[in-house]
């Protein structure tokens, strides 16, 4: 099985609106890419930084976004959400992908997230992606050119 990930490309045209409107790119990233692997569980294990950060909402903080695992038959694609909310100890966000491969959801729908699917988080801080691990990676795998583009080469990341 092959895991599909989608470049954070809907999150960057709501957080980056005055840039170059980025173009959904899918990446294939094979089931057991160990570096993928280890980007995912760093998200997860940093994910209370991202609830910290949402409930705050300090000034110049914005985007707040999950990507989130969905799975339908043997095929896993990554899709970015926004509007994260909790309800009710639960977690809700709208889909903010197009899908490539899968039927089960639809762009903008709202869905409820189980937080073991959630496989990266980010939010904008000054303008700089915050969190984002998973897409760190993919950017890193990425020639200038193929970043131009996807519409990402303008991206600047800073530490939680």
């Amino acid at each position: 099985m092959i895991i599909r990930s989608l470049l954070i490309a809907a999150a960057l045209a709501v957080t980056f609106p005055a840039a170059a409107e980025p173009r959904e790119t899918t990446v294939p990233v094979a089931e057991q890419d160990g570096e993928m692997i280890a980007a995912i569980a760093e998200a997860r294990m940093t994910l209370p930084r991202f609830w910290t950060a949402m409930e705050t909402a300090e000034p110049g903080t914005g985007g707040y976004s999950l990507k989130v695992a969905i799975t339908d038959g043997d095929q896993v694609e990554h899709f970015t959400t926004t509007g994260v909310e909790h309800v009710d100890s639960k977690i809700f966000a709208r889909i903010a992908n197009t899908p490539q491969f899968i039927t089960t959801v639809a762009y903008d729908q709202r869905i409820e997230v189980p937080e073991a699917d959630i496989s990266d988080w980010m939010y904008l801080r000054n303008g700089k992606v915050v969190g984002g691990y998973t897409l760190r990676l993919l950017l890193s795998r990425m020639t200038p050119a193929e970043k131009e583009a996807a519409g990402v080469a303008h991206l600047e990341f800073e530490e939680p």
